[in-house]
C-alpha cells in the first residue's frame, strides 16, 4: 500500500499532463520504475520471495519471443523497413533488461521478467498504432510494482491493460449523452449518415478559438463540402 500512494499521485499527474499537452514527460515513468525497484530491493533484504508470474519462461525463451515479434513486424511492414531497423537501440535496451532477468535474485528476477514480457507486448501493439507511446511506457512502469492478486492476469500490467479496455467501452456513451444533453449538431455534413452517428460517440463541437494542435479534428473540407474524417489524428489542418 505504501508504494501505491506515490504511484497513484504520479499517474494522476501524468493524466493531467496528457489532457493539457497530449504528451507525458518520461521522468514520470523512470520514477515509477525506480519505486518498483527500490521496493524489490527492500523485499529481497527481507527474504521475500515470489513465484514467477509467467512460469516456465526462461531468459532464452523471452529473447526468442521478442526476436519473433520483431521479425514479424519487419515482414508485415516492409514499406517502412529502414525506419523499423532504427528501433535497434530499443532492442538492446530490452536485451539489457532480459540479461538482468537471468542474473538478478528473487524478487528482482520477477520484476525484470515482468518488464521484459510487458515490453514485448507493448512493442507489438504500439507499433501498429493500437496504443500510444505514453500508454506503453506506463504499462512497462506499472509492471515493476508486483501487485499480484488472485484476480489479476499472470502479469499485473496486463490486467491493467485488460481493465482499461473494459472501462474505455463506456467513454463513447459518455460522449453521446454529452452531445444529446448539449443538443450538439454536426451540421452541413451530407451523405455520411453512418459516420455522423459514430461522430456523436467520439467527439463534440468546439469553438474555432479553442482549436489547437492538441486536439484531433473530426471534420475537414474537401470537394467544396464538409466531410468527417475516417480516423483520429491523421488529418492535417491549419
Amino acid at each position: 500500500m505504501i508504494r501505491l500512494i506515490p504511484v497513484l499521485v504520479l499517474l494522476g499527474y501524468a493524466c493531467v499532463e496528457d489532457v493539457k499537452k497530449r504528451e507525458v514527460e518520461d521522468w514520470i515513468w523512470v520514477v515509477i520504475i525506480g519505486i518498483g525497484l527500490l521496493f524489490g530491493v527492500y523485499e529481497y533484504t527481507q527474504g521475500t520471495t515470489y513465484d514467477l508470474l509467467v512460469k516456465g519462461i526462461s531468459f532464452i525463451k523471452i529473447v526468442l519471443l521478442f526476436i519473433i515479434v520483431y521479425l514479424a513486424i519487419l515482414l508485415l511492414d516492409r514499406t517502412n523497413f529502414k525506419e523499423n531497423i532504427k528501433e535497434i537501440p530499443y532492442i538492446f535496451a530490452f536485451l539489457g533488461i532480459s540479461v538482468l532477468v537471468l542474473f538478478s535474485p528473487n524478487p528482482l528476477n520477477v520484476i525484470f521478467q515482468n518488464m521484459s514480457i510487458t515490453f514485448i507486448f507493448v512493442y507489438f501493439i504500439t507499433f501498429f498504432g493500437m496504443m500510444g507511446g505514453g500508454d506503453g511506457k506506463a504499462l512497462i512502469a506499472v509492471s515493476t510494482l508486483l501487485f499480484e492478486t488472485e484476480n489479476t492476469l499472470p502479469l499485473f500490467s496486463l490486467s491493467v491493460f485488460n481493465n482499461s479496455l473494459i472501462l474505455v467501452i463506456f467513454l463513447p456513451l459518455v460522449i453521446l449523452f454529452y452531445n444529446l444533453i448539449k443538443r450538439n449538431r454536426f451540421e452541413r455534413i451530407e451523405r455520411q449518415r453512418l459516420k455522423k452517428v459514430l461522430t456523436y460517440m467520439i467527439g463534440y463541437p468546439i469553438p474555432l478559438s479553442e482549436l489547437n494542435d492538441k486536439k484531433f479534428p473530426l471534420v475537414f473540407w474537401e470537394d467544396d463540402r464538409l466531410k468527417l474524417s475516417s480516423a483520429l489524428g491523421t488529418i492535417e489542418y491549419d
